[in-house]
């Protein structure tokens, strides 16, 4: 699924921000390099964004800069800093997870940012419908998954998605997780359930440690 993109232009109007503000923000790490999209128009080449994410992304600056320095935004909203050394005894407090996300608790505490994450998308899974076996497929697969998952969080998505499965005059339908980059290429007979935005629930988690610690 392609994502809507947005002119330079139009986030500049939309949001009433300067061309110097945005530039200073991707110097900063506020906004990721991978958002910087270039693509040939008739009037030369022009720099685009993916639309949902940038105007969602200067929104929360916005919101924020008036009670947190831009060090401390980086911390919170940059998907490349992340608070590693954590470790959290009740990931139920947190409401990215909340009681959602309790029956997929593996242990006493001393959750880590990863295992976190992890929890928050089975969390998002529930909240959106998803059936609680099919849920903690996605846990798994993210806690299995930990590097992968933090180093690059940009574009990245989680699928939960499901194949019927027909043999010897039986037939059933298999559900399954899987991660990777939009677009995704799955196979024609698969039906895709639920599609998580890692780079957002990774953003949310932040923002509720900062606020909740």
């Amino acid at each position: 699924m392609a994502e809507e993109l947005i002119s330079k232009k139009e986030v500049l109007r939309l949001t009433g921000i300067s061309y110097g503000q945005l530039y200073r923000w991707k110097r900063k790490g506020l906004i990721p390099e991978a958002w910087f999209i270039r693509k040939a128009t008739p009037t030369g080449q022009e720099t685009f964004f993916p639309k949902e994410k940038i105007l969602e992304r200067i929104r929360r600056i916005q919101e924020l800069k008036g009670e947190r320095s831009l060090d401390e935004l980086v911390a919170l909203l940059s998907p490349e800093a992340r608070p590693e050394a954590i470790r959290w005894d009740d990931p139920v407090s947190l409401p990215p997870i909340g009681r959602e996300g309790k029956s997929f608790l593996w242990k006493e505490g001393g959750y880590t940012f990863a295992e976190l994450l992890a929890l928050a998308c089975g969390a998002e899974a529930v909240r959106r419908g998803g059936r609680p076996g099919e849920a903690k497929l996605l846990v798994e697969l993210l806690r299995k998954t930990p590097e992968e998952v933090l180093k690059a969080p940009a574009g990245l998505v989680c699928i939960l998605a499901e194949k019927e499965v027909a043999g010897e005059g039986l037939s059933l339908r298999v559900a399954f997780a899987l991660l990777g980059r939009e677009p995704l290429r799955l196979d024609p007979g698969c039906r895709v359930l639920l599609r998580l935005d890692l780079e957002k629930l990774l953003e949310r988690l932040k923002l509720s440690l900062g606020e909740v610690g």
